[in-house]
């Protein structure tokens, strides 16, 4: 019989080792979780934005009342990206967080898709408030305000994380604040035990690492091989700034193309997070500090710069050790996946410790491997897209991007989508449980203007259903308040919350 789990130690604390503590003890409140964290170690990040899986992961899945987070952690709502991106002779692309492009709506012949080929920033609703700055929160004819909930969040990452740490007390999870000295192997090879500088060990059945970049326990210590993303995505350095807002707030990250790379925006209440990733084979750090502060003059002279490698382990669980978060892989916030791959990888080791009642098989642990290999090596390939047709800047990093980027798995979809255009139909190229799903995939090849063989060819009446489809999305803006007022009304408790 497999050895029992009742003891966790989490390795780490920033959002990686708080979430994991918080799922496990919310899903399994007789488990003993300790996490051991120094504040000593500074943790990246000073906005995070998230995917549109990460409110369902908050306030259903851990069951965080979100009056009371939105109370705390003051979110921004990100309704999708914002890519000034792609094909050189249109301004931007908007990426919205709404599965209306694969989806068939009853009075159209065929999917969203075949609507918007010239163009798809009046495709959806949520496409439409991106264009007008405004939220997800509508005002209804009786005078009641709710909200649309299929959105991310843009968050403040030291507000976050105190939040988080805030629910683990509350849940009776032990936090102890001090640094590790050592760490010993047992003779089996498993984890044993964390000695810390005040002269104390932790003893764990389990190990969550949450270290970082340096994967103490499962890149160090069990020397897990890393499977290198070089061949797809080329970036490797980001220099990061903020300044004070006295702008509108938009509800959307901003990807913007540069020379060497791309920059982000994401948008809170009271500043601008703004971060330029790029490649270091194509311009220095200098050289990227300043043209970074020609396009943001704002920006404040307090910049943080960042090297990272993309890839992921070949496996996140080994032994007794599960790594979670940047120790177990990374990619640049293309896409805004590093918290989503954060709560699918703790998620994936609750329903294994779940269904196991605490004794982990090796059949189980070695699916789980194979499921969140699946959905980095599907993040992998998906942010390849975006680099090996994007026409926007023809430097010559991008240049090399067309021309050398590996694509994987994605390259049947593209071909599908080159061939066929954007039937439905080719979703069956997709991995088990994409990240993003067909629509993603179509978001990213229609708004990059990506060449297809395909021509439309709609009947009138048809085209007249799909006006009076676009008049309804018009029509239904119209009742949308703007960014600040939609605050104003979650302060107040003013909204209803409509989940999707």
């Amino acid at each position: 019989m497999e050895k029992i789990i009742h003891n966790v130690v989490i390795f780490g604390g920033g959002s990686a080792g708080f979430l994991s503590a918080l799922a496990l003890k919310v899903k399994m409140p007789f488990l003993n979780v300790v996490v051991v964290h120094s504040t000593t170690i500074p943790i990246i990040g000073v906005g995070e934005a998230t995917t549109a899986w990460i409110p369902w992961f908050l306030h259903q899945y851990l069951g965080f009342n979100r009056e009371q987070f939105y109370e705390e952690t003051q979110p921004v709502w990100k309704l999708g990206i914002k890519f000034i991106w792609g094909d050189p002779s249109q301004s931007h692309f908007n990426y919205p967080f709404v599965t209306h492009l694969a989806d068939k709506l009853a009075v159209l012949q065929k999917s969203t898709a075949y609507y918007c080929l010239d163009s798809t920033t009046d495709s959806s609703i949520y496409s439409l408030l991106m264009e007008q700055y405004k939220s997800p929160c509508f005002r209804r004819k009786d005078g009641e305000f709710v909200i649309d909930e299929r959105f991310g969040y843009h968050i403040e990452n030291s507000s976050f994380v105190a939040y988080l740490e805030k629910r683990a007390l509350e849940l009776g999870i032990q936090i102890i604040d001090q640094p590790v000295v050592d760490i010993t192997v047992a003779e089996n090879g498993d984890i044993h035990q964390l000695r810390l500088q005040n002269g104390k060990s932790v003893t764990g059945d389990l190990f969550i690492d949450c270290s970082g970049f340096r994967s103490t326990l499962l890149g160090e210590i069990l020397q897990e091989p890393f499977c290198s993303f070089a061949t797809s995505l080329f970036c490797d350095s980001a220099v990061t700034g903020t300044w004070m807002r006295d702008d509108p707030i938009y509800p959307f990250t901003t990807a913007e193309t540069m020379q060497a790379g791309w920059c982000w925006q994401i948008d809170l209440q009271d500043r601008v997070n703004r971060g330029y990733v790029y490649s270091s084979a194509f311009i220095s750090d200098d050289a990227a500090l300043q043209e970074m502060k020609q396009k943001n003059p704002l920006m404040s002279d307090d910049v943080s710069q960042i090297r990272f490698k993309s890839g992921r382990h070949q496996r996140f669980w080994v032994k007794n050790v599960v790594a979670v978060g940047n120790a177990s892989g990374f990619v640049e916030p293309l896409e805004s996946t590093g918290l989503h791959m954060i709560g699918e990888t703790i998620k994936c080791v609750c329903d294994v410790l779940i269904d196991s009642d605490q004794r982990p098989t090796p059949a189980l642990i070695n699916l789980a491997n194979r499921a969140i290999a699946q959905k980095w090596d599907d993040i992998r390939d998906f942010l390849s897209i975006h680099f090996k047709f994007n026409h926007y800047v023809e430097s010559e990093f991008w240049q090399h991007c067309q021309q050398y980027t590996d694509i994987g798995e994605a390259a049947a979809i593209v071909d599908f989508f080159q061939n066929n255009g954007p039937s439905p139909i080719g979703q069956i190229l997709l991995r088990p449980n994409s990240v993003f799903g067909y629509n993603g995939y179509l978001n990213l090849l229609m708004g990059q203007r990506v060449v297809t063989k395909y021509q439309n060819k709609h009947d009138t009446l048809d085209l007249d259903y799909w006006r009076q489809v676009k008049n309804y999305f018009i029509k239904n803006c119209d009742n949308a308040l703007s960014i600040h007022e939609a605050i104003q009304v979650v302060k107040e408790r003013k909204c209803q919350w409509l989940s999707s």
